[in-house]
């Protein structure tokens, strides 16, 4: 954070707890969601729900720089996967868990799990009333979201 005032990691999940709620705070600041839980508690910080204004700014501060951090950690993530993608083409098989580690960590940075593919239909193109020495087929890849 570039405040002149140092703020502790409890501080600012305090913060975000207060503005965001307890779930969104944890997800927010990487902290699991039992701990903010506990820390929320313990401390009472629910007790009291106004806000003064500086520290919603915070607040607001503290969220943006996460979004910040979280697209350049992406970005270098991908960056270091694409080039140790292209040392693997030359990788042997004794080196295949470490293609395998690369491959993760593509997967995890560019959310390969999250992607849904649609289902491949099939016609029968003879039900169709169509020739099938006129048909021409093409294979799409269509993301969603």
């Amino acid at each position: 954070m570039n405040s002149a005032t140092p703020v502790s990691k409890r501080e600012l999940v305090r913060l975000l707890v207060i503005e965001h709620g307890q779930k969104v705070a944890a997800e927010l600041s990487g902290e699991p969601y039992e701990k903010v839980r506990k820390w929320t508690q313990r401390g009472n910080w629910l007790a009291s729900q106004s806000v003064p204004n500086g520290v919603k700014a915070t607040v607001e501060k503290i969220s943006d720089e996460l979004a910040d951090n979280e697209r350049e950690t992406r970005l270098s993530l991908a960056r270091s996967a694409r080039r140790m993608a292209k040392d693997a083409e030359q990788a042997t098989l004794r080196n295949s868990g470490e293609v395998k580690n690369v491959a993760q960590t593509a997967a995890i940075v560019h959310r390969w799990d999250q992607r849904q593919t649609q289902a491949n239909v099939m016609v029968n193109i003879a039900l169709l009333g169509v020739d099938p020495g006129e048909v021409q087929a093409t294979t799409l890849d269509v993301e969603q979201g």
